[in-house]
């Protein structure tokens, strides 16, 4: 592993912490009835995952393209943790979601890039 990965590993297993929690709380959110809010912590939490692992692989081979990558995560983090929040009394999971996205976001915006 080189220097690089070294620093970057806490991101790296945030964004994949994040891409499970995501990935869980959708699936028990599938469970539910579905209203329309619960439907847009579903997509929200599908959209997260997706962003998290495909962010992950970028910073793990140093693209030139994971600064931006980190910096859309951020936002779908952020807005997946705003959705969740908004169902935490409803359903357990969406609360814990929310805190793992929240955490994540904070890692991606700390994140400084090889062109930083």
């Amino acid at each position: 592993m080189n220097h690089g990965q070294h620093q970057n590993q806490d991101l790296l297993q945030i964004l994949a912490q994040c891409a499970d929690e995501c990935d869980h709380c959708f699936d028990m959110c599938l469970e539910n009835d579905r209203t329309d809010e619960l439907v847009r912590a579903l997509r929200a939490c599908r959209d997260c995952a997706k962003i998290c692992r495909v962010t992950a692989s970028f910073v793990a081979s140093g693209s030139a393209f994971a600064q931006r990558m980190v910096e859309v995560c951020a936002e779908v983090c952020k807005q997946c943790a705003d959705t969740c929040e908004r169902r935490k009394d409803e359903e357990e999971e969406t609360g814990h979601c929310a805190k793992v996205c929240r955490q994540c976001e904070e890692a991606c915006r700390n994140f400084k890039g090889a062109n930083a």
